[in-house]
This record gives structure tokens, sequence and C-alpha cells, in this order.
């Protein structure tokens, strides 16, 4: 058999690059490869050996990570065969190989003859592209199982919001009191999204096994709440534009969340937690059994989340006692995969994701009205079906077809309204794909591989009310082609010191939307390798988004506000429009990225990464007004602002608002109106994001047990130009935008079963631009740790049980003070998008592999 493999991006090429490589594919078989391989590996654990030892020789393997991730390999540099590396790799473990070919190694667990063939086999090798043996050039940063147990986290969101590279804006649980910030930076449904480099949750693309997920109906990101943490095998992060890899949205980059698929046995996950200023207690329970052998697998992951309310009274605020910071949810997730082997070259599978939540929020936001009660229930599914086959020497052809759908069914009304206002939208997309790929040829520098595939992808929004004042329906067609082709510029060789590895990575994506047209998008990578602990890498591409329906057919809202809101003085009102606009273009970016990893077996395994990133964004669709407060004083907003309107002209635009709200607490009259400020969405002339990534790691070796550290730190700085007549101005560093700097850096320590870590987590200081004069708000610096014990294999209930005790905020840490929150929700005094008021979370997980 042949397992079907993870990976890490799909690939692409333009047009003109599909010609070329298809017409590659009639040249002549490459040489068989080298029997020796230069290895430079550090003392390690054997998973990370492995790890190590197929991205150096070029090769693929499958293994059970967690028997893998056991005791130290010791160094190894020279001259190996593959046998006599797996040899040194192996020998402190209990797995052997249990089937190989020229490019793959699956290995398995030696347990008896029986079950020996039916333990689970992933693949942990990131190579970024649809092309075996391949450098990533973009930047990639991978948690694994391992990390993920260690974080202490209970829900998938809080792994990805404490990452340096990601913003933990946007659509979010805990986001309240940022109105000023816009509808981008709301709470509609309590999802979780991602928002890598601060630049929208709709500019990061989300993947599950490979495949794009539904976008969450409201505001048109992926929410990726419902996928089960038990289920996760490794999360892939590349922070680096990849739409010439991906297409459409991956502008500042893409998660790929990699689950569990041929497993053999039954898992069971007990998550029990709260708060110590009360409230917040959860609870999650999660089964995972599956079954693999020669002929096919079959898993199943089912896990139920709960989590109760937080409210103001709870956490000392001055607003009402009774109102919702931490909304109440209940989450169901199913995961289902299954695989049918037919042959010995041949695979079928099938990935089934499906979830449902549901969350209350009772919001007592303006002063003088009854509060605002909502449940929101967001089922969604993704079912992906694929066929993978290999022919010939080095080719294989994937075909896959892909059906997702999410909806966002919330009903509303205020606490003292006899019935409830329902919303109801869904969003859909349907499509299928084919990959081929292998090794074209032989250059005289070596194997020229390349990849091609296209498809089709059909996306649907719609309202499912049609008696819905707002209602639409629309749908949007996409076609692409794509391919990718690996050069290498010189012979490998791992004599030639200064030069030991030169690699060209070129790929191209051309899509067609129904409605916005053709766009074309290369990426060129490069991969220097001087001596084997170096890497140099560089990537320049070109990406791009297409307006989501939301911005370009959300219907037209109107506000009726009082002058102090919008930065007047007085007692007299204004209007604020808000809503899509029809006349949108696709955003576009052209990004860049230049780093250096190094790793050593000398210095404990010393591992340094370095990335320089820059994104320079045009046409971003915006909201042009990012703080309400400055509307009447801002030059950068004087575009937007009409001063004194005549009394025909409020009334026309009051008349075209589908929704028409009074926030000013008296009687509208038109003639109170002074000012209308216009905030639709606009594609703004440019926005640049300009960084570097810096990592480092360690592993020692001691007489108490094996300690590790590690430290990722994340700096940016992000510039805005909304009209080509305004000034461009520095966004990041202010409230309720990605911070200038964010890091995580800790202590591991293990030995007999024991393990421990310690880790803080920083997000430097910002300025709160919402209020006169503007006032610094403070970093915010919080310590995670966790003390868990594995119980070694044994025939009675605890044998190989894992008791993790984790603490987050340990030190109960109340998030920096912020002024201006509470002139959007009284009582909110913090920047809810870079602090939590959650405060000190104590969990217990207990985990049993039976």
């Amino acid at each position: 058999m042949t397992p079907v493999t993870n990976r890490k991006y799909h690939s692409s090429v333009s047009l003109a690059a599909v010609a070329l490589a298809a017409a590659l594919v009639c040249a002549a078989p490459a040489s068989a490869q080298a029997p020796k391989y230069k290895l430079d590996i550090p003392a390690e654990s054997a998973a990370k050996a492995l790890n190590d030892f197929a991205q150096q020789a070029g090769l693929q393997i499958l293994f059970p990570y967690e028997a893998a991730d056991v005791g130290r390999v010791p160094a190894i540099k020279g001259e190996y065969t593959r046998e006599d590396a797996l040899k040194l790799i192996l020998a402190g473990t209990n797995l052997e190989v249990a089937r190989q070919d020229e490019k793959t190694i699956s290995l398995r667990v030696v347990k008896n003859p029986e079950a020996a063939a039916a333990d689970e086999a992933v693949e942990v090798i990131v190579t970024g592209t649809h092309i075996r043996g391949a450098n990533p050039t973009s930047p990639v940063r991978t948690l694994t199982r391992k990390d993920i147990d260690n974080s202490g986290y209970g829900q998938v969101g809080d792994l990805i919001r404490a990452l340096p590279e990601n913003f933990s804006g946007g659509q979010n649980p805990g986001i309240i009191g940022t109105g000023a910030g816009g509808p981008d930076q709301v709470n509609h449904s309590n999802a979780s999204t991602v928002n890598l480099r601060g630049l929208g949750t709709d500019a990061s693309l989300v993947l599950v096994n490979g495949h794009r997920l539904a976008y969450d109906t409201y505001f048109q990101a992926s929410d990726i709440s419902g996928i089960p943490l038990l289920a996760i095998q490794r999360i892939d992060v590349v922070p680096d534009g990849a739409s010439a890899l991906y297409g459409s949205d991956a502008v500042a980059g893409v998660v790929n969340f990699i689950l569990r698929k041929n497993y053999s046995g039954t898992t069971t996950s007990l998550r029990l937690g709260g708060t110590t200023q009360g409230g917040g207690a959860e609870r999650t329970y999660s089964i995972l059994s599956g079954w693999a052998g020669d002929r096919g697998y079959l898993l199943a992951n089912l896990e139920r989340s709960e989590q109760e309310a937080i409210t103001f009274g709870q956490r000392n605020l001055s607003g009402t006692p009774t109102t919702t910071l931490q909304r109440p949810q209940d989450r169901n997730s199913l995961y289902l995969s299954g695989g049918l082997f037919a042959g010995a070259r041949t695979e079928i599978t099938l990935d089934a994701l499906v979830s449902e939540r549901t969350a209350f929020a009772k919001l007592s936001q303006f002063v003088g009205y009854p509060a605002y009660i909502s449940r929101a229930r967001t089922p969604a599914h993704s079912v992906a079906l694929a066929l993978e086959t290999e022919f010939g020497a080095d080719w294989s052809l994937r075909l896959a077809a892909l059906t997702a759908s999410s909806r966002f069914i919330s009903d509303g009304k205020y606490e003292t309204a006899a019935t409830f206002f329902r919303t109801n939208y869904r969003s859909q997309s349907e499509g299928f794909e084919a990959t081929l790929n292998g090794r074209a040829f032989t250059l005289p520098s070596g194997d020229l591989k390349v990849a091609l595939g296209g498809g089709y992808r059909k996306e649907r929004f719609r309202n499912l009310d049609p008696n819905d004042v707002a209602y639409f329906n629309k749908t949007r067609d996409v076609r692409f082609i794509y391919g990718e082709a690996l050069v290498p510029l010189v012979s490998a060789n791992p004599d030639r010191i200064g030069l030991q590895a030169l690699e060209l990575n070129f790929s191209a994506r051309s899509e067609h939307y129904s409605d916005f047209g053709g766009t074309s998008t290369p990426k060129i990578g490069l991969s220097y390798v001087p001596v084997p602990e170096v890497t140099v890498r560089a990537s320049w591409g070109k990406s791009f988004k297409a307006p989501s329906f939301l911005q370009t057919y959300q219907a037209r809202q109107v506000y009726y506000v009082n002058l102090p809101f919008v930065g007047g003085t007085g007692t007299q009102q204004a209007l604020v429009s808000l809503g899509g606009n029809y006349d949108l273009t696709p955003e576009r970016s052209t990004s860049k990225t230049v780093g250096i990893d190094y790793q050593t077996s000398r210095f404990n395994g010393l591992r340094l990464g370095l990335n320089a990133f820059s994104i320079d964004y045009t046409d971003r669709v915006v909201l042009p007004i990012a703080v309400y407060s400055q509307s009447l004083s801002s030059p950068l907003y004087a575009p937007f602002v009409q001063n004194n309107p005549s009394l025909s002209e409020v009334q026309a635009l009051v008349g075209s608002a589908v929704t028409f709200l009074n926030y000013a607490r008296v009687t509208y009259d038109p003639s109170t109106v002074r000012a209308i400020v216009r905030n639709q969405y606009t594609n703004a002339t440019s926005q640049t994001a300009k960084g570097v990534d810096v990592s480092y790691g360690q592993t020692f070796s001691t007489d108490i047990g094996e300690i590790g550290t590690f430290a990722n730190i994340s700096s940016i700085e992000v510039r805005q130009q909304t009209l080509p007549t305004t000034a461009e101005t520095v966004i990041s560093g202010l409230i309720f935008r990605v911070p200038e700097v964010k890091g995580r850096a800790g202590l591991t320590w293990q030995s007999d079963g024991w393990s421990a870590n310690a880790t803080a987590n920083y997000v430097s200081g910002s300025t709160d631009v919402g209020v006169t004069p503007t006032q610094p708000i403070g970093s915010w610096t919080t310590l995670d740790a966790q003390l868990a014990y594995t119980f070694p294999p044994r025939s009675d209930y605890l044998g190989g049980m894992r008791m993790a005790l984790s603490a987050t905020n340990l030190l109960d840490r109340r998030p920096p003070y912020a002024a201006s929150p509470s002139r959007d929700f009284p009582g909110v005094d913090f920047d809810s998008t870079n602090a939590s008021i959650v405060g000190r979370v104590i969990s217990l997980t207990l985990v049993k592999a039976w």
C-alpha cells in the first residue's frame, strides 16, 4: 500500500508554466539516488531525529509520533545508508519498518505479529509543496501533538491565538468594547478565527487536511472552533503569502490542521477547568477510536465541550453586573476518517468533520436601553473524498472532491421585547481538484520535478429567510489551474563547503472568478545550503483576495447617534452609514521573505531561526474609519464625512437603509443631523506589513532529566494609506490593532514519566487613540505552567494514562487599563483584542489509551 500523505501546501503554476511542465513530462526518467546520505542530526528524541533524517535525505517517513517521541538518539554526523541511519535512530524505540519504497518509509510499533501492522502512521514531514524532497522556501511553523498537549489549552482557538505570528483580534471569543474598531472587530457568533499578521481574519486561509473549510457565514472567514483538539496530529503555520499555491485568501498566510488518520485503539480524554475569580467553568469529553490494517483504516473522534459564562460582576467591572463577558457555549464535534488500499499503489480516502456550536449572550451596552439577548447556533460540515494512485517510476495522481457548509442562526431581542428576531445565513462551497506530480527529467545538476493541477469551486452565500428585508442569494464560480517546478541549480554535494545545495522553486496559479474576472499569481523561492547546519531561504510572490460576499452585498445600515460619538460636541446628532459596496475590486499583495535557519548537533542541539517579511497590500478592502470618536476631527477621515447635510440628503440616506437604528436616546429628528459619516467598505490605497520573526531552541541532557528551552518572537509594523491624498500612518501598536511585539518563551523538563513546562507570554504596550489626548496602554505579560505524569504501561486502568494539571495566566494578571473601550461599551476598561479578562484558569486533563 501507499499511505496518503498530508502535504503542507497545494502547489501552483501559471498558464505558461503549466504548458512548459507538461512538455517536460515526456522526458527521460531520472537516475537512481545515491546509496548514502550526508547527515547532521543533533542528539534528540527519535521522533525529531526521524523528521531531520527525512528532510536531509529527501524522503517521506510515516510513523506513530507518540511511540517515537521517547528516549534520546545520540548525534548522527557523517555519511550513512538508509538502513544504517534507521538502525541508529530506532535502536531505543519499539518501532520497525513496515513497508518502504524508493521515496517513502512506513514504520510501525512492534507489539505482536497480529497487531504489528495496525498502528497509527502519520506523516510529520513538512515539505511546503506537492513535490517530494523539496525544501520549503517560506517560513514554516509546526505545532506537534506534543506541543498541543504541553500547551495546557483546551480549545483549538486558544492555541492559535497564543502564536506570536497571530493577532487575537477579529471575530473571536472575548472580543468586547471594540466598536470603534469596526464590525470586523466584533464577536458576532463566538467563533474562533485565524488572523496572521493582523491583516484580517479573511486574509488567512484555513485548511483541514489540505482542504478548504467553508466560510463562517456572517463574516466570511473560517471558524476553527469545531475542530476537536484530540483529533489533531499537527498544525502547520505558513505566515507568508501563498496564493500561488492555494489561491484566494492566502494573503497573510495559511494554517493547515492535519488530523489523525490510520490509528488502532481507543483513546479517551477528559478536561475539567475553571477560573479562580469565578465563572468560566469548562468540561470537555472526547473519545477517539480507530482500526487500521493492510486493506485500510477507519477512525472516529467524538468530542463535546461545555463552557460557562463569565459576567461583568464576576470581574468587578463597572457596567451592568449581569452583562456577559465570556459567552456560555456548548459544542459537539465529530471527525471521521477512512481509507481503502486498492492494491499496492492506490488509496481511496474519506474525511468528514461535522460540528455544531450554541452560544448565549446578554449585553447591556447602551445606557437607558434594556439588555440585548442573543442565542446563536452554528452548525457546519466539511467532507472530502480523494483518490491517490502512483504509476510509472515516480508519478502520482490525486483526485479530490469537497463539499463544505456553515450556517449562522441567531435569535436576538431586547430584554423587554416579546419576540425574537432571527438571522439565518448559510455559506456553502463545493468543488473538485486534480493534481499530478513526479519527476520530469534529469538535468546535469539533478532531477527536475514538477506538479500540475486544476479544479473548480462553487461558492454560495445566502440569507435563508426570504421575508427578511436584507435577503440575498449570491453565488460565484471559480476555475483554476496551477503548477510547480523544482529546479536544482547545482548538483547537491555534501562535501562542497559553501555550496552544498542550491534549489529554485517556481509556482504559479491562474484563477477565474465569475463575478470579478481572472487573476494570475506567481511565486519564486530559493533554498541555499552552504554547510549542513545552515539553510538560507528567500521567496517572492504575488497574492490576491476576492472581496467577500458580505463586503460586497451587505445591506446598508444607518445609525442615528449623538455627535460626541463621532467626535463632535453639543447635543445634536449624526448619521453613521455602514454596508457593502458593489464597486469593490480584488485585493492584491506582494510578499517577500528572507530567512536563515541554523540547526546543529553541537551546543546541545542549538536551533536558531530568523525570518524577515514584507507584505505590500494594495486595494485593501477596509472600513476607512477605524475610530469613530475621531470621525469629525481627523483629516484622514475627511473624505468620508459630510458636514451639515441638507434635509433631503438626510432623508435619502435613511430611506436607502435596510436597517435604521436609533442609539441617540432621543426621538429621531432629521433636522438635528449635523454630519453624515459614510463607513462602507472601500478599496484602500495600500497597507504594508513589515517585520521579523525570531525563534530559538535547545535541549540539555542533565542528571535530573531532559531540559528544553525555547523562544518565539514576532515584531511587526503595519502602515495604512486610506487614499492617495491622505498621509500614510502607522496603525500597528494602536488600540484594537496588531501589537508591535508579541512573543512566547519557556522551559520544559521531562524525566521518568514526569514532565513540566512554564511559558511566558508577552504583548507589547500600545496607544489608546480613542481619547484626547491619546494615552499609553501598558504591556501585558502572563505565565502559563503545567505539571504532568504518564503512568508506565501496565495491565490496570492507570497503565499509559497521562494526567496533566495546567494553569494559564498563573499569576492572574489583569489586562492593562484602556480608557476608550468604555465609550463603546460602558464598563469595559481594556483592549480585548490584545488581552483577556478571564484571569487564571486551572484545569485537569486525563488522557487514557486503551
